[in-house]
C-alpha cells in the first residue's frame, strides 16, 4: 500500500515536470518566433534605409550660377570677371602649397585653412615626400551660393579643373597618383571676406565710414579686404 503511495506521487511529480517543460518549450518558441520576426523586420527596414540613402547620396548635383539678383549683394554685374577672380586665387593656392611657398599661402588662406595645411605638409615633409601638380586647365567655373553681410561676404563655388597631381619620394619616384596622365577633378572651395572695426575706411564720394565694399549712403563702391579661402573639399561623384 504504502508503496503504491510512493508510485502515484513520484508518478504525479512527474507529470507535473513534463507538463512544465512542455510549457517552456511552448512559450521559448513563441519568445523566439516573436524575436525572429522583430530582427527580419528591423534588418529589412534597415536595408530599406540604407538603399534609399545609397540612393539619395548617389543622385548627381546639378550647380547652377546664381542669378543677377543674388549677384547684386557683391556689386557686381559681370559674374565671369568674378570667376576669374576666384579661379585665379584657388591656382595660385594650389600652386603656392605645391611649391611650399608658405607666404602665399597665408596670404590667399584664412588662419584656420592655412594651419590645416601647414600641419599637412608637415607630415610630408618629415618623410621627404613632395607633392606635384601641374598642367592645370580650367574647366568650369560655377558660383553657386553667395552671402553678403556688413560684417562679410562668402562665396561657395564648384571648381573643376584637368591637371596632373601625384607624389614622389626623396628619389623622385611616384609614389601616389598619376604623372602621365591627366584627371578632372571638382572641388567645393568657400572664399570669404572678413569687414571688421580696424577695416573702417572714409568714402571717397562723400566721406562717411565705410565698413565693407560699399558705402551705404551714397552707394559708392570702395576698395576693401581681399577675398580669402576659407575650405577646399574635393567632390565625388
Amino acid at each position: 500500500m504504502m508503496f503504491d503511495f510512493v508510485f502515484d506521487f513520484f508518478s504525479m511529480v512527474f507529470v507535473y515536470i513534463e507538463a512544465i517543460i512542455f510549457y517552456i518549450i511552448i512559450v521559448s518558441i513563441i519568445i523566439n518566433a516573436i524575436k525572429r520576426n522583430n530582427n527580419h523586420r528591423y534588418f529589412k527596414n534597415n536595408i530599406v534605409s540604407s538603399e534609399k540613402n545609397i540612393n539619395e547620396n548617389s543622385k548627381k548635383v546639378i550647380y547652377k550660377d546664381v542669378n543677377k539678383k543674388e549677384l547684386e549683394r557683391f556689386n557686381i554685374n559681370d559674374i565671369n570677371v568674378l570667376k576669374d577672380y576666384y579661379y585665379d586665387i584657388f591656382v595660385r593656392f594650389e600652386e603656392a602649397y605645391n611649391n611650399l611657398d608658405y607666404n602665399v599661402m597665408r596670404s590667399l588662406s584664412t588662419k584656420e585653412l592655412y594651419q590645416n595645411y601647414y600641419t599637412g605638409i608637415s607630415l610630408d615633409l618629415k618623410v621627404g615626400n613632395k607633392r606635384i601638380i601641374k598642367d592645370i586647365k580650367r574647366e568650369n567655373v560655377i558660383i553657386y551660393e553667395i552671402d553678403s553681410t556688413i560684417s562679410k561676404q562668402v562665396s561657395i563655388c564648384m571648381i573643376e579643373i584637368s591637371y596632373k597631381n601625384y607624389m614622389v619620394n626623396k628619389k623622385g619616384d611616384t609614389i601616389s597618383g598619376d604623372s602621365i596622365n591627366e584627371i578632372k577633378e571638382k572641388f567645393q572651395v568657400t572664399f570669404r571676406k572678413e569687414f571688421n572695426k580696424q577695416d573702417i575706411i572714409k568714402c571717397p564720394n562723400c566721406g562717411a565710414s565705410v565698413i565693407g565694399s560699399k558705402c551705404e549712403y551714397c552707394r559708392t563702391l570702395v576698395k576693401s579686404e581681399e577675398f580669402r579661402i576659407s575650405d577646399i573639399k574635393r567632390i565625388i561623384e
